[in-house]
């Protein structure tokens, strides 16, 4: 059964980037370009996982991720937070607001490969 993943993220270069990581992995990946498209598209489609930024326009990743979580079909979909924000204040409020897993930019695919496979193993 192939697994679909929700990467928000305002800038086209990590959405594709991501994309093309995860495609390699057998992953589909539906791309969003901020925190309102995201939910939009998460009221049409069923996803596996969610990877978003935190610094997005109309609608930040923290407001994405506790949005996510409102919603009785995602209470318990693994959300992974891809941020260029380092400091422990952001990872707090993250995994406060219901992220699984905090990565910081840059990264590169294989270590977010392997965040992936942790929570869409088989």
């Amino acid at each position: 059964m192939n697994k679909i993943a929700l990467i928000a993220d305002d800038s086209s270069t990590v959405r594709k980037f991501v994309s093309f990581a995860l495609k390699s992995m057998g992953i589909e990946v539906v791309a969003a370009s901020d925190g309102i498209d995201a939910l939009e598209k998460l009221s049409t489609e069923s996803f596996d996982l969610v990877i978003t930024d935190l610094n997005m326009p109309h609608l930040d990743g923290y407001e994405l991720i506790s949005s996510i979580r409102e919603i009785k079909d995602y209470e318990e979909v693994p959300i992974i937070i891809l941020s260029s924000e380092s400091g422990e204040e952001d990872r707090s409020k993250g995994f406060s607001v219901g992220a699984n897993s905090y990565m910081v930019k840059p990264f590169d695919a294989k270590k977010l490969q392997y965040e992936v496979s942790k929570f869409l193993s088989e």
